[in-house]
């Protein structure tokens, strides 16, 4: 069995005081006079040199004399005077036709002209349905959004059931290929694009 401890007759510790609190105010204030006074002494240092080089004694004649034999000794030059180039030739343009390059001719990269009357080979498949009704209302709500040339072309698949396929095309250009797709899917249309 484990010996019962008296916690009541317990002395008590007070650690929250610190035991000598002036001590640590006192050493952190003489550390700090101590660093203002030799920074204070550096700076005046620093200065004190600064000034003396910088005045010479005006009343001592000997240094006048010296200097002026100096200036006397040395040669008077002439400044010279840079040929300015014209501020012209070192403009973007001059300097872009300067630096021109001619690249190696690569056949791969030629661009191909297009022609703008060349038909497009593709047509798109709106929806396909085993309704030939179906597929005529259709063909006539393409029409109304103004899409030109809608077909409903009739196909037997393998199975031997007929569908009706509502097409669009095929178009003068890409771009109006691009147009009808747009204006396709403005409707939740998923065309299908098809090479004839």
């Amino acid at each position: 069995m484990r010996a019962a401890k008296d916690f009541a007759n317990k002395p008590r510790v007070d650690s929250a005081s610190p035991r000598a609190p002036w001590f640590k105010k006192v050493l952190m204030t003489a550390l700090l006079i101590l660093l203002v006074a030799v920074l204070a002494f550096l700076l005046r240092e620093k200065s004190a040199v600064e000034v003396e080089g910088l005045f010479i004694d005006q009343t001592d004649t000997s240094v006048i004399k010296a200097v002026a034999q100096v200036v006397k000794s040395k040669p008077k030059v002439k400044p010279k005077v840079l040929e300015q180039a014209n501020t012209s030739d070192f403009t973007y343009g001059v300097i872009l036709k300067q630096t021109e390059v001619t690249p190696a001719f690569v056949p791969a990269y030629e661009s191909t002209p297009k022609d703008p009357a060349k038909k497009t080979s593709h047509v798109l498949q709106v929806a396909s349905f085993k309704s030939e009704l179906d597929a005529e209302a259709l063909q006539k709500r393409l029409i109304r959004k103004k899409l030109m040339n809608v077909q409903v072309t009739q196909s037997t698949a393998k199975s031997g059931s007929v569908w009706y396929r509502v097409m669009v095309g095929p178009f003068q250009n890409r771009s109006m290929l691009n147009k009808a797709q747009d204006t396709l899917v403005q409707m939740n249309f998923s065309p299908l694009k098809r090479k004839r």
